[in-house]
């Protein structure tokens, strides 16, 4: 098997934990029935287990899958955008270690908060903030790198015309969306659901721009 190859199994494999993470974080594991922080800590505490499969999954899987595709797409452009490839090619290795290193956060502190839940609550609530804070400033909530990423690979791919020209403008409206979350974090836009919008843009348009770059990379076209 071909690294471009392997590139396009990669990539197809990102774009499925996508759609992994949304089933299982946003349907399955559905805090509803629990009121206010403490419930939803309950909750997650009471299916711990499910949490951290999820995070091996969308963190860790997908994190590693991204490491090859980064090592496929750069050996697919560095000889038509050295340069450009090559500032590419190290954000994406920078989005394979934040994502991982969030994930791997967030796993250790389920095992703690699991544990502190059932002497002291409060501090476990407490101890829940704070890493949500540290693993949304890592992977979650800003998702500049990955957008830079996939912005980048996007334009080489136009200027140069390999892959799909429609491929690229997803990649490059993802990319795009994906850069403006960033906006967010600033006072005056707080509370704008444009910038909602454009990390559901991001999220969701991941899923076809990867399947899609899976299937060319892996048909050589």
């Amino acid at each position: 098997m071909t690294l471009q190859q392997s590139g396009g199994i990669a990539a197809i494999i990102e774009g499925l934990t996508y759609i992994f993470g949304i089933v299982l974080f946003l349907i399955v594991l559905d805090p509803s029935d629990y009121e206010g922080a403490m419930g939803r800590l309950q909750f997650m505490t009471e299916n711990s287990d499910r949490y951290i499969l999820g995070l091996l999954v969308s963190g860790f899987l997908f994190s590693f899958a991204l490491v090859v595709l980064v090592q496929a797409m750069h050996q697919r452009l560095v000889s038509v955008a050295p340069n450009l490839t090559t500032f590419a090619t190290a954000t994406g290795y920078f989005w394979a270690a934040i994502v991982l290193t969030s994930s791997m956060i967030e796993v250790v502190s389920i095992n703690a908060l699991t544990g502190l839940y059932a002497t002291d609550p409060d501090a476990a609530l407490v101890l829940q903030r704070s890493v949500s804070v540290v693993s949304g400033g890592l992977g979650g909530d800003i998702e500049l790198v990955g957008a830079v990423w996939t912005a980048i690979i996007s334009v080489i791919g136009i200027k140069h015309h390999i892959f799909s020209r429609w491929l690229n403008y997803l990649g490059l409206a993802v990319g795009v969306a994906g850069t403006l979350t960033l906006l967010a974090f600033f006072s005056i836009f707080k509370g704008n659901s444009a910038f909602e919008l454009m990390t559901l843009i991001f999220g969701l348009g991941q899923i076809p721009w990867f399947i899609w770059l899976g299937t060319c990379l892996y048909r050589n076209k």
